[in-house]
């Protein structure tokens, strides 16, 4: 009786949690989890047709999506105490903590121990950038117009040689415009058009289009352009005067791809899809840890023809599966989502509210005592 009671009780906590949820972002972040953990695995064999037209294709898909999650689920709200300790609970601790990992690692497989805050380990540049993109929403916000000055932002980054892999501060700057996107979002920018009837045509038609294009020019398309890691310095074999206009195609194509595929995502809840987009957070932070002894054991460059590569996509989806399941979720949250209640302070209790007399409800008009007046 005590175990059926337990049941129904989670079944109902279950419940109200799913219901709590939009099941359409996660089934996006579900999909661009998965190809952030495809993009990680391939990127050592691009010369494999297959795998870089894959790459280029779904380049937006990935990051770009990725951060627009992130901005959408965010909000410009002051940086209150209570603020301070969400950011600290769940970025900055989980950065520190999965740096460790890494380096223990790296100390393991290479014999060399290196922690450093400033230099991110593999992928973990996100949640620096995402820590940087939180604490100044509030003030971004405060702009007329946040975006558009994000982007000549992210033009201009690429002018300054000292934007690099430094605290990511290249990457936080050039992706800031999907964060600010994201949040914008969240406000109701595109509501309409993100649902109506014509927009689901366009929308296919745009990934159709990317898909297609990405073949014909995959091996004209460096990874640098997307990675935007760096400044300029040359990458773009331009004129420097104009290497702004290739990060502003990137950073527009970028937009209505990674649009295009959040219309398309279903809206409703899909099994197992649904449930990983919940745990994207895990998926992304622990696939790197997974991916380095797989990479040192078993390697990649045993892929050659369409067979193999597709069979490297299949794993890429099982190992998705796995980091996003429950007992991954449960051994990895002290690290992923901690709770550090002896770290903070206790909270004040809110003050009681005062007690209010209510004043007395006024007499109808034939029920007032009328006083004599004077004679």
């Amino acid at each position: 009786m005590g175990l059926l009671t337990w049941r129904r009780r989670t079944d109902r906590r279950g419940a109200t949690a799913a219901k709590s949820r939009d099941p359409h972002w996660d089934n996006v972040r579900a999909i661009s989890g998965t190809l952030v953990v495809f993009g990680h695995l391939t990127d050592t064999i691009t010369d494999r047709d297959g795998l870089r037209w894959l790459q280029i294709a779904t380049w937006a898909l990935r990051v770009p999506v990725f951060v627009m999650v992130a901005g959408y689920f965010s909000r410009a709200d002051a940086l209150t105490p209570r603020e301070a300790r969400r950011l600290t609970e769940s970025i900055l601790v989980p950065y520190l903590a999965i740096g460790l990992l890494h380096s223990a690692e790296q100390y393991h497989f290479y014999d060399n121990w290196s922690f450093s805050i400033a230099q991110p380990h593999w992928a973990m540049w996100f949640l620096l950038s995402l820590l940087f993109w939180r604490a100044g929403l509030p003030y971004l916000a405060q702009l007329r117009y946040p975006l558009a000055t994000s982007v000549a932002v992210a033009l201009a980054a690429g002018y300054i040689s000292e934007f690099g892999g430094y605290l990511s501060l290249s990457r936080t700057l050039c992706f800031l415009p999907f964060f600010l996107l994201g949040w914008r979002l969240r406000q109701g920018l595109l509501a309409d058009a993100l649902t109506a009837r014509w927009s689901r045509h366009a929308a296919i038609a745009v990934l159709a289009v990317t898909f297609v294009t990405a073949w014909f020019i995959r091996h004209e398309v460096p990874f640098s352009w997307l990675r935007m890691s760096s400044a300029y310095d040359g990458t773009y074999e331009l004129p420097r005067l104009w290497d702004w206009t290739i990060r502003l195609g990137v950073l527009v194509l970028g937009t209505v791809i990674a649009l295009a595929f959040i219309r398309l995502t279903p809206r409703g809840r899909v099994p197992l899809l649904t449930y990983l987009g919940t745990g994207g957070l895990y998926i992304y932070l622990l696939h790197p840890l997974v991916l380095r002894p797989l990479l040192r054991w078993f390697g990649v460059d045993w892929v050659g023809p369409w067979p193999e590569q597709l069979s490297l996509v299949l794993f890429t989806v099982a190992l998705t599966i796995v980091l996003g399941s429950p007992p991954v979720r449960r051994l990895a949250r002290p690290f992923v989502q901690p709770r550090l209640p002896w770290l903070f302070r206790a909270e004040p209790d809110a003050p009681a509210p005062a007690r209010t007399v209510p004043a007395p409800a006024a007499a109808p008009d034939d029920q007032l005592v009328r006083v004599p007046g004077p004679r």
